[in-house]
């Protein structure tokens, strides 16, 4: 009997205990499960809209052809003329009072800010397009170039323009630059000074003329030209929607508030 219950309980510790190749795979198959739910648990990575990756485009495009249109870059694609100027600031309000509210503006110390005023910009001529800059070393243009076949430039006296008193010295002449949609004035140095930008505009805007009319084909235009001209007829084009939108925001918020008044804003042409 005590051979007979040895040899039974060996029977059955034979066949319940695992191997040796089964514990090895136990113990490599949990960690292996655990591996790969932890990668099934990897947290899904942020879907970007259509409107978020246009924006992000139209922002990419614009960091381009601002970046492509420098002022160092102009510099070096040996422009027509440039140099330092002072712009004519004159806020709207002002512009539209009457001579006696512009004389009593100026004459009070603490309405000055209504008056119109100086600021230092450096402009640059190259091919079709004027370019305005805060500085030499500015990485984009202030505002929209000015396309040079559509402006019509002049010079003036210093003495008619109104803040000149404001003016600090080493400024003598006036230059014009006058657009569809207002005047821009500049001064500059002195009346040489003045001659130059002025017979450098009308020669840029003849030779833009004909280049476009295509009766200059033999008279070689730059390469770099070119496409500095793309570039700033895109960048004046972006200007032009981004204002129109502007525009039609604020049309949209004056229909608003007239029908919160009252009724909405009646279309069409008003005088």
């Amino acid at each position: 009997n005590t051979v007979n219950t040895t040899r039974h309980h060996s029977h059955i510790n034979l066949h319940t205990m695992p191997t040796q190749a089964q514990t090895h795979t136990a113990a490599t198959t949990l960690p292996i499960n655990n591996h790969r739910g932890m990668r099934q648990r990897r947290p899904t990575p942020p879907v970007e809209t259509n409107a978020d990756s246009g924006a992000a485009a139209t922002d990419g495009i614009m960091r381009e052809r601002r970046s492509g249109l420098s002022a160092p870059v102009l510099l070096d694609s040996t422009p027509q003329h440039h140099g330092p100027v002072m712009k004519l600031h004159t806020p709207q309000l002002y512009s539209i009072l009457p001579e006696f509210l512009k004389r009593w503006i100026r004459s009070i110390s603490f309405l000055r800010f209504l008056c119109p005023s100086w600021k230092q910009r450096y402009i640059i001529l190259c091919g079709a397009f004027l370019y305005k800059f805060s500085s030499t070393t500015s990485k984009e243009p202030k505002g929209s170039p000015f396309e040079i076949r559509s402006v019509e430039v002049s010079g003036a006296s210093i003495d008619h323009v109104d803040g000149a008193s404001q003016l600090g010295p080493g400024y003598g002449a006036i230059v014009t630059v006058s657009t569809l949609r207002r005047q821009h004035v500049y001064a500059v140095a002195n009346k040489q000074e003045a001659q130059l930008w002025i017979r450098s505009i009308e020669e840029a805007k003849q030779a833009a003329i004909t280049h476009q009319m295509g009766h200059a084909n033999h008279i070689p235009y730059p390469t770099r030209w070119k496409h500095l001209d793309a570039l700033g007829s895109n960048l004046v084009k972006s200007k032009e929607r981004i204002k129109e939108r502007m525009e039609s925001s604020q049309l949209r918020e004056m229909e608003t508030s007239s029908f919160a008044d009252g009724g909405p804003l009646p279309r069409g042409f008003h005088g």
